[in-house]
């Protein structure tokens, strides 16, 4: 359900750091020093003058910002004249200014004593009050402004801060009332109100605060939102969807009450009229893009009873596109949705189609990637892995597709220079760091760097000792180069016990014990690639012919070298094999 957030205000202004008291050292006592009773003797004309020039001087200096000058001025002041408390207010400022919070405190003291109804003096007091965490002095001071100034905002938000402060709620709904009595029903109380109801617990409460504001002001739209909001915490289903019909009547213009009925019906299980309200919202222009598209996450995302009709999606979607054909995010959301479908030519219409209303959010060019990959054409990998990596050189998926496509057109050299820089940018994804270095591996086999190349598919298993697909391309090299037969064959038989259907794991294993000489355990296993072949390759054909001759079997395995010649990609001896009727090496 989409939340109108409710308005914790009050709750957020008791707890920052504005308005938190704070006990910096011991309290100090609420009466003045003993000097303050001798502070109203009579002063003469010559130092009520100085005190008064001084005053002026020091007011010049503290606007100028040089406060330590003002206070020097300031101290002048009150030597020449001990009851002037204008400079006692000044001083307690400039020394709470300097974090000299017990002068402060002292001097703003003397200065209440002297002018006990100056509302500046209360309100500073209260403000050191506050700082030396004397919340009932606090209170007391601005329970005497409000007795004083009983229609004052500011006032009755310090006075309902410093109760709430304490918890002392009732107090706070008794003020706020109070106030209510005099300007009427408004947002600001109102809101206020049930903040505090729900602090207290009082759902009931709140919602008589929200639905006396809604009374108030039938047209306002907001309010029915929140009241609706309200009746839904409280699980008071019928009165909301009563209200929010109300608010789609009075507001028919309002964005969110159409994701609100939608995400209602869509939760009680309404789904004729969910999807009518969703319909709604997807084709109305007025409408914000940023709100039709949490309403198709929240259906996409549903639970697994309520899955979404794929149909139905597309043309939701579809319709969001045409309303909105710059906003990246709906042709995005299709190409996911067609990529999931397996139908990976749309899926990368759709993803390019966002890619160009915008180009700076990698999960687009990540999507595109990964299903550049499933269709494995090199042009496109090369061409999409390149400006992925203009736009996000430390990602390192573009530098491993642009590797792929390079090494499927064998461009060798430059395969192998977009996966070294690729590599580097790894970091925390093993599966991808593995999957680097065995393309790396097979890159400098092809480039004939055979060193290199069986470094790179030791550092590969290191990560992953499982990876058949490592597993079978490192030992199928191996033999090649009749090289460590016997570590291949480990390897090439671990492939085969990891993936035991795979026909390319299966010729593996049965090409190195071919080159071990174990003719009879070869057939074996290039027979059981024959039978998991998917379509006809030259390769196993090629070694079938080829174990079959070294089992004393010619005729049969010219059947199968000129099969594998139909078939392509065969060594490049198989002509000769064909004309001479004997095995060639």
């Amino acid at each position: 359900m989409i939340r109108i957030p409710i308005n914790f205000f009050v709750v957020l202004l008791v707890l920052s750091g504005s308005f938190v008291f704070q006990a910096c050292s011991t309290n100090k006592p609420v009466s003045g020093s003993a000097a303050a009773s001798s502070l109203a003797k009579p002063v003469a004309p010559d130092a009520h003058r100085r005190n008064a020039g001084l005053f002026a001087e020091g007011v010049k200096e503290r606007l100028k910002g040089n406060d330590k000058q003002a206070v020097q001025l300031f101290e002048q002041a009150l030597e020449a004249n001990p009851a002037d408390h204008a400079s006692m207010y000044e001083l307690a400022e400039l020394y709470a200014r300097a974090e000299d919070f017990d002068r402060s405190f002292e001097i703003m003291q003397q200065a209440v004593r002297l002018q006990p109804e100056n509302t500046w003096y209360q309100i500073r007091m209260a403000q050191l009050y506050r700082k030396f965490g004397q919340a009932d002095n606090f209170i007391s001071v601005y329970k005497k402004l409000v007795e004083k100034y009983p229609t004052n905002p500011e006032y009755i938000g310090e006075l309902s801060t410093g109760l709430l402060f304490q918890e002392k709620y009732d107090e706070a709904i008794a003020i706020y009332n109070q106030l209510e009595s005099v300007i009427g029903v408004n947002e600001m109380l109102s809101m206020q109100k049930q903040a505090v109801y729900m602090v207290m617990d009082q759902p009931e409460n709140a919602i008589r605060e929200i639905e006396k504001l809604a009374e108030a002001f039938p047209y306002e739209g907001r309010y029915l939102a929140m009241l609706a909001e309200l009746y839904l915490v409280a699980g008071k289903k019928e009165k909301a969807i009563e209200t929010y019909r109300k608010l789609a009547i009075i507001d028919p213009d309002n964005q969110q009450i159409h994701v609100s009925l939608f995400e209602y019906y869509f939760n009680e299980g309404m789904l004729a009229e969910a999807n009518k309200e969703l319909e709604f919202v997807m084709h109305a222009n007025e409408i914000e893009p940023g709100l039709k598209l949490q309403a198709l996450l929240y259906w996409l995302n549903a639970p697994l009873e309520k899955t979404p009709d794929t149909g139905m999606t597309i043309s939701l979607i579809s319709a969001f596109n045409k309303s909105h054909p710059d906003d990246a995010r709906g042709w995005a959301l299709m190409g996911e949705i067609y990529y999931n479908m397996d139908e990976h030519t749309e899926a990368r219409s759709y993803f390019l189609r966002s890619i160009e209303a915008d180009s700076s959010n990698f999960r687009v060019w990540e999507n595109l990637l990964m299903n550049d990959l499933r269709i494995f054409e090199a042009e496109p990998m090369i061409r999409h892995g390149s400006r992925a990596q203009s736009l996000f050189p430390e990602q390192p998926l573009p530098y491993f597709i642009n590797g792929i496509g390079l090494y499927q057109q064998k461009q060798y050299e430059d395969a192998l220079k977009s996966l070294e820089n690729g590599r580097k940018f790894v970091v925390g994804n093993n599966v991808l760091m593995a999957e680097f270095y065995s393309l790396i591996a097979d890159t400098q086999n092809k480039l004939g760097n055979f060193r290199a190349s069986d470094l790179s598919y030791e550092k590969a298993l290191i990560i992953n000792p499982e990876n058949s697909v490592v597993l079978n391309n490192y030992a199928y090299y191996l033999s090649l180069r009749g090289e460590k037969l016997e570590q291949a064959a480990t390897m090439a038989a671990k492939a085969v016990a990891t993936d035991p259907k795979n026909s390319s794991n299966l010729d593996t294993y049965a090409w190195v014990l071919y080159k071990q000489g174990k003719y009879e355990d070869a057939l074996v296993q290039i027979e059981l690639a024959l039978q998991f072949m998917d379509k006809e390759s030259g390769t196993i054909l090629e070694h079938y012919g080829d174990i079959l001759y070294k089992l004393g079997k010619a005729t049969e395995a010219m059947n199968y070298w000129k099969k594998a010649k139909n078939a392509g990609e065969t060594s490049d001896l198989i002509d000769k094999k064909i004309e001479t009727g004997q095995l060639h090496e």
